[in-house]
């Protein structure tokens, strides 16, 4: 009988040790999405993923480490939508709706990211509050990026960038709040194009 090359069992165990985290992340995300973030326990969130403490403790440290893992998620999620948009060389307009869109689709598919996006930044303390200051500042830069190109396309209006880049954030991530109650009836695409066509009809340059 044939045995498994050690690094091939190492690759599969890597694996498995990271879609249980992912599980561990996804089972946290809602609890924490109820309002239940202060008052969770390890024990608690033990007990929601169905593992013991210790086991919990195997793959997370603390509740922090829990938190930290959802910003990640779901920033390196817008991050990686931008990235694939410019790749595509997708318009400034093209590349601000899928933004949008990107944001409504985490927020109907992981409304617990999102919460603990906003709500619980607070909580995070030292290197990874830093590290995720940086990614939210990286992605912030990118958005600015776009409404500069779309000036200088001539397709935007002269404008401040960066006021403006805040109040198209502010449009889209706001929908947290009421989205998911219509995410089954109205796609994220369709919402994107709704919200920033109002947002870009402003934005637009006269003619």
């Amino acid at each position: 009988m044939r045995t498994q090359p050690k690094r091939g069992r190492g690759r599969q165990q890597a694996a498995a040790h990271d879609e249980k985290r992912l599980q561990i992340i996804e089972r946290c995300a809602r609890l924490f999405d109820s309002g239940s973030y202060h008052r969770a326990t390890m024990q608690m969130l033990a007990d929601e993923v169905g593992l013991g403490k210790p086991t919990l403790y195997h793959y997370f440290r603390s509740k922090t480490d829990i938190l930290f893992a959802i910003h990640q998620k779901h920033i390196e999620a817008l991050i990686e939508g931008l990235d694939s948009q410019e790749r595509q060389q997708a318009t400034p307009r093209e590349r601000l709706v899928s933004a949008g869109r990107d944001i409504l689709l985490e927020i109907a598919e992981h409304p617990g990211y999102v919460r603990a996006f906003f709500e619980h930044y607070g909580e995070l303390e030292g290197a990874q509050r830093a590290e995720i200051r940086a990614r939210r500042e990286h992605y912030f830069a990118k958005i600015c990026a776009i409404v500069r190109a779309g000036i200088a396309a001539g397709s935007f209006r002269d404008c401040d960038v960066q006021l403006t880049a805040y109040g198209f954030l502010g449009l889209c991530s706001w929908a947290y709040q009421w989205y998911p109650r219509i995410a089954g009836k109205v796609a994220a695409l369709e919402a994107a194009e709704t919200l920033c066509d109002t947002f870009l009809r402003g934005l637009q340059r006269a003619s």
